[in-house]
């Protein structure tokens, strides 16, 4: 397996086929559905509310995994923006011979035009092959998190999740090796649980934070419902470069878990 969630901050496409999170290759045949690559047991089920076919299943408790019933599902899309994890894709392979399309969530500035030529990246945003806008979606209900959907090489389509933020084409990939850019400014969020600033960050590596527990002990930085998982390496990185030295990972173990009643009830003697 090419990496886990745990280990790269987004799950890689072999974790996804062995956790079940893709429609079978039947439904994928038969048009737009959505693709949920959620694979932790965290408490969010928003994405069981949006869908108006009910085909998306999160019930009791609310850490489950949610689970959708392909065949209800019509690959409208409105799960997408509900998602606080930005994990929601709707994939069509039967878009064009030869083509698939992608609609992803897209939170930045400025947006692209119908008919442009972008790049499109996977899950660890590296570039996957260039794409045409055909449709973007920035309606009051998607809250502020507008969906690009973008067509795609067939053979991509199980890649791609997301395109290149504009005005940052040349300098993208060197962003992802040297973390986030001071230029980016001080009030752009970094743990968005938390709603951690670049500027706390580095305050707290100012005050003596070499690590990310250090970090995490001064802002609550990792400590939202996530886990860490989206914000952990974008912090790591940050502590690399004001030490010009390799940051040592911290075991991601969170402080808090689900735990059942069951298992509260049990007595100091039970197995």
């Amino acid at each position: 397996m090419d990496g886990t969630i745990l280990q790269n901050g987004y799950p890689s496409l072999d974790e996804l086929r062995q956790m079940g999170r893709f429609p079978s290759e039947e439904r994928f045949r038969k048009g737009p559905v959505a693709v949920i690559e959620c694979i932790q047991q965290i408490p969010c089920d928003p994405c069981e509310g949006a869908c108006p076919f009910g085909a998306i299943h999160v019930g009791t408790p609310i850490t489950n995994l949610p689970v959708l019933d392909e065949n209800r599902c019509t690959g409208c899309g409105a799960c997408i923006s509900h998602c606080s994890g930005l994990a929601i894709f709707v994939v069509n392979k039967a878009y064009k011979p030869g083509m698939a399309t992608v609609s992803f969530p897209h939170e930045y500035l400025p947006l692209p035009e119908n008919g442009q030529i972008v790049d499109a990246v996977d899950r660890a945003g590296s570039f996957v092959c260039k794409a045409e806008v055909i449709r973007i979606s920035n309606a009051p209900a998607n809250d502020h998190t507008p969906v690009i959907t973008i067509a795609v090489p067939l053979e991509a389509a199980d890649d791609v999740r997301g395109m290149k933020r504009l005005g940052h084409e040349d300098s993208y990939a060197g962003e992802a090796e040297r973390g986030i850019k001071a230029a980016e400014g001080d009030d752009v969020l970094v743990c968005r649980c938390e709603e951690i600033s670049i500027g706390d960050i580095k305050k707290a590596i100012s005050e003596g934070a070499t690590t990310l527990t250090g970090v995490k002990r001064r802002t609550r930085a990792g400590m939202g419902l996530c886990q860490g998982r989206t914000c952990h390496q974008l912090i790591e990185r940050m502590l690399q470069n004001a030490s010009n030295v390799p940051v040592e990972p911290d075991t991601v173990r969170p402080p808090m878990v689900p735990v059942s009643m069951d298992v509260l009830g049990r007595s100091a003697d039970d197995e």
